[in-house]
């Protein structure tokens, strides 16, 4: 694996490999930066579908997947409507909170280079 000198000094490597061991690439990553820089926050489907400006349709297999894994927590309010929050006894949250550190050009910058392996040459 190869990775910019300059990207290498900006992004601890065990961020690097988390990220791309976990496939949490566009949307996801997305959704746990956002995530990071609010971690002690609940919200609802349609909150988080505001701030990633895409449809709730296609955020429910992302959020659905996140809970799975056990990286966010899905609770139900008395009316029956869900709000998720991040879960702070899975071990990922200290990748969170890193990623939330991270510049938003840096994070652009990973993403590519996770893409660009990605790619067959």
């Amino acid at each position: 694996m190869v990775i910019n000198y300059r990207f290498e000094n900006m992004v601890e490597p065990d961020l690097f490999s988390f990220i791309k061991e976990n496939d949490f690439t566009g949307l996801k990553l997305r959704l746990l930066f956002f995530w990071g820089k609010h971690p002690h926050t609940t919200f609802d489907l349609d909150c988080i579908a505001n701030f990633l400006d895409i449809t709730r349709y296609h955020l429910r297999d992302i959020i659905k997947d996140l809970v799975n894994r056990g990286v966010i927590d899905e609770q139900y309010c008395s009316n029956g409507m869900a709000h998720y929050s991040l879960n702070h006894e899975n071990e990922t949250t200290k990748y969170i909170g890193e990623l939330a550190c991270l510049d938003c050009s840096i994070l652009n910058n990973m993403l590519g280079a996770i893409e660009r392996e990605a790619l067959p040459v």
